[in-house]
């Protein structure tokens, strides 16, 4: 997934209404396996492509000055899509200096410098 990475000033509030990665990728593993055979084909979400996709976003925030530090855990925002569902990026905070960052399959203009 191509991404695009921002990197903010430390943001303190409201992060209890972001679902935690951990959260969201548990609810993903716990489709039966029927249900996850036909997503799977259907080209939607696995855990597997979920977790690659956490790893390669990482890597964007890398590029922007992430330090590879958590406060907290990565938390996962949804996105609408042109198709009418839903697609996933990821925001985090950096232990280090509480710096923000998030990381969207789609530019947000507004956090633009």
């Amino acid at each position: 997934m191509d991404w695009k990475a921002y990197s903010l000033i430390p943001i303190d509030i409201m992060w209890e209404f972001l679902p935690t990665l951990e959260e969201v990728a548990g609810k993903i593993g716990a489709m039966d396996a029927f249900y996850a055979q036909q997503v799977a084909a259907a080209g939607e979400v696995d855990l597997t492509t979920f977790l690659a996709s956490f790893e390669s976003a990482k890597q964007a925030a890398r590029d922007v000055g992430w330090e590879g530090d958590f406060r907290g855990s990565p938390r996962v925002l949804w996105l609408p899509m042109a198709e009418f569902s839903f697609t996933w990026g990821f925001v985090w905070k950096q232990d280090n200096n509480g710096e923000t960052f998030v990381v969207s399959p789609y530019p947000l203009p507004w956090l633009e410098p």
